[in-house]
């Protein structure tokens, strides 16, 4: 058997955490895509330099998530035997290598039941989110819009003063959803929201 490599078992490991215990196979592969969508889209990053430039990115790896360290600690051939955490190995090698489709479509992120529970203080309701298909909506919760325009910047040669000038974008929502598996929904930024910020895809 050959050995699973230190970074595909890091992103197993996550992916196999951050999924809920429906063990599907999607939910845990769209995981795992996200997180190397993230990683490539950042200037090709590797697992670790992706978490140490978002350290808040998954926290399976740092709150003690039980199922992250079953597989991050399991040896091998512990991991060949158990079904879901063989799938979650299989993932995570094919969505380093952009293999077996991609079941996030295309995700940076991805919210868990959490979004539910806690809905009402969540940062993408905050900052407004609509599903890319209302299929996504698998916790039966309202949209929330905002209503944002961003100005072009230009100084004021009189005064000095930085003022607004030409209108650059508005958008409604920051996040658009692009799939949904198991427990977890998938999402990536509305590209009305970049268009108007001038914000990166992936951050």
């Amino acid at each position: 058997m050959t050995a699973i490599e230190p970074h595909i078992k890091k992103l197993a490991a996550i992916a196999y955490g951050e999924a809920s215990g429906l063990n599907d196979a999607d939910e845990i592969a769209g995981i795992a895509y996200a997180v190397a969508n993230r990683a490539r889209a950042w200037g090709n990053k590797t697992i670790e330099e992706l978490l140490a430039a978002d350290p808040n990115y998954t926290y399976a790896v740092k709150d003690g998530n039980a199922r992250y360290g079953k597989l991050i600690h399991a040896a091998d051939e512990e991991i060949a035997k158990d079904p879901t955490m063989s799938l979650a190995v299989e993932g995570a090698k094919n969505a380093m290598q952009k293999k077996g489709g991609d079941p996030s479509g295309g995700a940076y992120w991805w919210d868990g039941v959490d979004f539910k529970t806690n809905y009402k203080k969540h940062p993408k309701v905050r900052d407004g989110f609509h599903f890319g298909n209302t299929a996504h909506n698998i916790f039966s919760v309202e949209e929330s819009a905002v209503d944002v325009t961003i100005y072009w910047k230009v100084k004021n040669k009189k005064t000095g003063l930085v003022v607004n000038s030409k209108v650059r974008g508005s958008y409604k929502y920051v996040w658009i959803s692009t799939a949904s598996h198991g427990k977890t929904i998938f999402w990536t930024h509305d590209p009305e929201y970049i268009a108007a910020t001038g914000g990166k895809e992936f951050r």
